[in-house]
């Protein structure tokens, strides 16, 4: 894991903060729009994110620089199409943090043009100015790039089709037996993943998902720039 200081990590459990709490709002929301209850009764159909924490996993923001929100509860016996519309659930999660990166990232364009402030179009530049801010306009600046990064980061980790990740559920729409055998080790899959991705050896993961999230963020910067420059 990187390591970073204690001023990002506040930084980053607010960003979390909101991200994820976002993100699990999509998910109750498009399950209660889709006839299920649960959301619902479970008090979860909100964008507050005090109502998406998870007390335990939010400590370890400070500890292991990793946090999940508490995952939405929801019963596809409601749905009309159940594989079908579970997919549309859990996809609604990545798809509100891709937007909340579209809408950060209009939103610091429009603000270095009013104020007339350079900025720089690289995630990896970016990356190494997180720790150098100096004035109250690059702390705003540098906390929305900051914004757009782990909400496009978010997006890309949850594709991966792993429990309890959102993107495993497309498994159940074509391989029935492989979801049956996921179904029946979720518990110790989830447990290996986690330890896979927090432990020494964990970086390559961790780039091959920077990799990823530098092109999305490169070729969303391409398209905004010829729109604001």
């Amino acid at each position: 894991m990187i390591m970073i200081n204690a001023f990002e990590i506040i930084q980053l459990a607010i960003i979390l903060a909101v991200s994820i709490g976002l993100h699990e709002y999509a998910h109750a929301y498009t399950s209660y729009r889709l006839w299920d209850p649960t959301p619902k009764l479970q008090n979860r159909l909100t964008p507050n994110p005090l109502r998406h924490i998870d007390p335990i996993w939010f400590l370890m923001i400070f500890l292991i620089h990793f946090w999940r929100g508490k995952p939405v509860q929801i019963n596809p016996m409601y749905y009309k199409k159940p594989r079908q519309w579970e997919l549309i659930v859990a996809l609604a999660g990545p798809a509100t943090n891709i937007v909340l990166a579209i809408v950060g990232t209009i939103i610091v364009l429009i603000y270095s043009r009013i104020y007339w402030i350079e900025i720089i179009n690289s995630l990896d530049a970016i990356s190494n100015l997180i720790s150098n801010w100096t004035t109250i306009n690059e702390i705003f600046i540098n906390f929305r790039w900051l914004f757009i990064a782990i909400n496009l980061w978010l997006a890309v980790f949850n594709m991966i089709p792993i429990p309890p990740l959102d993107w495993f559920r497309l498994i159940k729409m074509f391989r029935q037996k492989a979801w049956d055998f996921i179904e029946k080790y979720t518990l110790y899959i989830s447990i290996f993943f986690l330890i896979l991705i927090i432990w020494p050896g964990s970086n390559i993961i961790w780039w091959f998902i920077w990799y990823i999230v530098s092109h999305i963020f490169n070729f969303m910067a391409l398209i905004f720039w010829q729109i604001f420059y």
